[in-house]
């Protein structure tokens, strides 16, 4: 996974657009939900990967304050839209919509990195990285969950806010 935070938005973004694939699925598709299921352990497997990197390698973030300070609230949006988009698991319309803006968010995101702005490296600490593997013990579908769109979906969500977490620790930085 690229250390930086283009990388982990891009994870962050993948794994969101699983998500939505998934509360997309009809609960009796047994077959697509376990193809998604499996997509969502190859998540988790590029987030352990990612946890396991926090405490051992550098990740960069931005030199500009303003570049920053647009990235974290972008992220925040982002947060606030996933929250909204799985509230909203029976109503269409408004699951579109929020798609839509949270496609929106991580294309201005996108636009705010610049490989000439990379300035310092980010730290995480011992209690930080404990929660991040926590989310991950959260995030594992055992072979009887795997078939439950429920339980995929929970994963997947899990997975969502551990590279949430870390991405706007980068941009705070």
């Amino acid at each position: 996974m690229n250390r930086s935070i283009e990388g982990v938005v891009a994870f962050l973004q993948d794994n969101d657009s699983l998500i939505k694939q998934l509360m997309e699925t009809a609960e009796s598709a047994t077959e697509e939900i376990d193809q998604l299921a499996t997509r969502v352990g190859n998540a988790r497997e590029e987030a352990q990967v990612l946890v396991d990197q926090l405490g051992t390698v550098e990740f960069y973030v931005g030199r500009q304050d303003d570049t920053k300070v647009r990235q974290t609230a972008l992220l925040e949006a982002v947060a606030a839209l996933r929250k909204k988009f799985e509230t909203y698991k029976n109503d269409p319309l408004r699951r579109g919509i929020y798609a839509a803006e949270i496609s929106n968010l991580y294309l201005q995101l996108a636009n705010t990195y610049n490989n000439d702005t990379i300035a310092q490296i980010v730290p995480f600490d011992a209690d930080e990285i404990s929660a991040y593997k926590e989310m991950m013990k959260k995030a594992v579908l055992d072979g009887a969950s795997r078939k439950k769109r429920a339980a995929v979906i929970k994963a997947g969500a899990q997975i969502s806010r551990l590279a949430l977490g870390v991405a706007s620790k980068l941009a705070l930085a």
